[in-house]
């Protein structure tokens, strides 16, 4: 809630830097329109979009109007979002806004800004004209891979609970919890999906993958099956959960969330979790499944969180 909090904090006082119009004029109007967007947002599990412009900002204007004439970014936005337009003709007063309560800088050359909002008005993401931008202008693809990145999925509970409905005889859930941005993520994801250890891997477990952006109440369901610090404590985090959806083991090794393994000391952890619950495993199997963690070890950092 605080990006929330701050943003009605501007509209309901004027500063005393602030030119006239005041910042975010007219603030009565702004006000209610991004309390009626978040109410809007709650009821549909939208996200709220709040675009940031003035007379200063020429590329707003071409933002807006791609947003009003490409289908694709309006069936996207249609899709997921609630969208707020402020105005302010105080482009130093938005400045410092900006710095103060996002800890972006801005100027008049690059001063376009859009917030993504979660329903309950906690800030997602900031775009600036760099994310947007190519060749001098609004990317209309540059935007809907950014509006894709944040379009909401079902809530993590349905997508949970759906799985564990469909469970295959004789398999355990592999519940991961990831996002698009995270390379350890990507490195799981590769492990499981194709990599030498795949056809073991596929033996035992059935992957359900929450997206900690995407799928609302992620951090919830992680702390349910003992993330003690939700998806806070690093992705991806993992549980391997029985058909009932009881948790038999967890990515919580002895120091912490093991992720994706890297270290000699996450990597017993991660064995230990398939010793224990692939009933039936081999040897064998359990070798090619170290062999292949060795296999894919990063030679540089790997950008995510671990």
């Amino acid at each position: 809630m605080k990006i929330y909090c701050m943003l009605l904090a501007a509209l309901a006082v004027a500063p005393a830097w602030a030119a006239e119009p005041t910042w975010f004029a007219p603030g009565a109007a702004g006000k209610q329109s991004l309390v009626d967007a978040l109410a809007a947002a709650g009821k549909s599990n939208h996200r709220l979009i709040v675009i940031y412009d003035g007379s200063w900002c020429t590329l707003c204007t071409e933002l807006h109007n791609l947003a009003m004439t490409d289908p694709d970014v309006i069936s996207l936005v249609h899709s997921g979002y609630e969208v707020v337009r402020v105005k302010t003709d105080d482009s130093t007063g938005f400045a410092r806004f900006a710095s103060d309560a996002l800890h972006q800088p801005l100027d008049k050359v690059d001063g376009l800004l859009t917030t993504v909002l979660e329903k309950d008005g906690s800030l997602l993401a900031t775009w600036t004209a760099g994310l947007l931008m190519e060749d001098g202008h609004v990317s209309a693809a540059k935007l809907k891979t950014r509006l894709s990145e944040f379009l909401p999925g079902a809530p993590a509970d349905e997508v949970y609970r759906t799985a564990l409905a469909s469970m295959p005889d004789g398999k355990v859930g592999w519940v991961e919890f990831r996002a698009d941005w995270c390379g350890w993520c990507r490195k799981m994801e590769k492990f499981f999906a194709d990599s030498h250890a795949t056809p073991v891997l596929a033996k035992y477990y059935k992957v359900i993958a929450i997206d900690t952006q995407k799928n609302p109440g992620a951090d919830q369901l992680a702390k349910s099956l003992g993330a003690p610090k939700g998806t806070g404590g690093g992705i991806p985090w993992f549980a391997a959960v029985d058909a009932k959806g009881k948790a038999l083991a967890t990515s919580e090794g002895p120091k912490g969330n093991v992720g994706y393994p890297d270290t000699d000391l996450e990597v017993a952890h991660f064995m230990s979790v398939m010793k224990a619950t692939a009933q039936g495993i081999t040897a064998s199997e359990l070798d090619t499944i170290a062999n292949t963690i060795k296999e894919l070890k990063p030679k540089a950092t790997t950008t995510g969180n671990h």
